[in-house]
């Protein structure tokens, strides 16, 4: 697959028109154009954009046709958290570093210092489940707790 299929590729998957990809990456609508018909061939400027504007797609499959086409992998959750069996993408890299700036991996404190928690009271929101809790800490880091009743 040539780099003009890839980028046929993620139009469609991202539900684009060529026109609001061109406004997504920031560059000429005449440029894309240009680009899917075959005349002229995306500048390293234009694949730089594409890669910045679409974090999720995978460099090396864009640039070399390697590998999956996204930055994630699939995990299956229970079926009753979202009442089926569906796929939730999460990134490759652990979760707790995803906001790290610089590329830094911290590991996170085991600490089991006492938490307060408060009753909340929900008696007009009876059906509702708490989903995801994401703690965010003051080194740019965070982490996710996924319900899994």
């Amino acid at each position: 697959m040539d780099m003009l299929e890839r980028i046929k590729q993620i139009i469609k998957e991202k539900g684009l028109q060529s026109s609001s990809f061109a406004d997504t990456i920031q560059v000429s609508r005449g440029t894309i154009s240009h680009i899917l018909n075959g005349r002229n061939d995306p500048s390293k400027d234009t694949i730089d954009k594409i890669l910045k504007s679409f974090p999720d797609i995978s460099s090396s499959w864009f640039l070399r046709s390697e590998g999956p086409m996204y930055n994630h992998q699939r995990v299956f959750v229970q079926p009753d958290l979202f009442d089926e069996k569906k796929p939730v993408e999460l990134p490759a890299q652990t979760q707790v570093h995803e906001y790290a700036q610089k590329n830094e991996l911290n590991q996170p404190e085991n600490n089991t210092n006492s938490t307060i928690i408060q009753d909340i009271n929900m008696s007009n929101n009876i059906s509702k489940k708490i989903d995801k809790i994401i703690i965010f800490f003051s080194d740019k880091t965070f982490m996710t707790f996924i319900s899994e009743e």
